[in-house]
């Protein structure tokens, strides 16, 4: 497999890198992207190809299950957090996504779908705070079908974030100004679709048929 990555490095530098050289010519000494993209860590969700971006238009966090903490509880995540940080207050971005997916392991986990977590402390851990989500797909008892309650968990988890990400000063600030625009979207893997969430109708919507609104 490690042959294979290098196959990729060879390919990268012979081609991708010749077609991109005007712009990472230009990116050699800064960056100047337009937004933040907060996604998981899956290997199925890869922002570049997700949004068929060139290089420096996007700073990219990843994680598992797409969190961002709450302000109150920042400091349980500061890599997390001082990207935020960074991308916001340094690189000036005004746009941020916060992006879930299908199948989502994390989320799986956290629903209590996992076999595996009781063999990951740290993960266990780490997926605490979604409980405040489960907790309320839990309360839906007309919702029963495991596969139901597992999409459900994952859009519901991107709502939760968004939640979390607004909790910051700085991003308050800058909302209040209409300098920044969050959306949270939800991709999935199976048909490659993507869909936003619109705050004002409380559903998530077809990318092509949602139009922003600053919020």
């Amino acid at each position: 497999m490690l042959e294979r990555l290098k196959t990729g490095l060879k390919t990268f530098r012979e081609v991708t890198y010749k077609r991109y050289e005007h712009i990472y010519r230009d990116l050699e000494a800064t960056q100047d992207p337009h937004t933040l993209f907060i996604g998981c860590s899956d290997s199925r969700v890869s922002p570049d190809i997700l949004l068929d971006s060139d290089p420096g238009e996007v700073f990219t966090v990843r994680n598992i299950a797409n969190t961002v903490p709450a302000y109150e509880n920042s400091q349980n995540d500061l890599p997390t957090v001082s990207s935020i940080e960074y991308a916001i207050e340094v690189l000036g971005v005004e746009e941020v996504v916060i992006c879930g997916h299908s199948n989502c392991g994390g989320c799986a986990a956290a629903m209590g779908q996992s076999s595996k977590l009781d063999k990951l402390p740290f993960t266990q851990q780490y997926l605490k705070p979604l409980a405040c989500v489960k907790e309320k797909i839990e309360a839906e008892p007309e919702i029963t079908d495991a596969k139901a309650k597992a999409r459900l968990m994952e859009k519901m988890n991107v709502i939760e974030q968004v939640k979390h990400l607004k909790s910051y000063p700085i991003v308050q600030e800058k909302l209040k100004k209409g300098e920044l625009e969050i959306e949270g979207w939800y991709f999935d893997i199976k048909s490659g679709s993507v869909s936003v969430y619109d705050e004002k109708a409380d559903r998530f919507c077809r990318s092509e048929d949602y139009q922003a609104v600053r919020v």
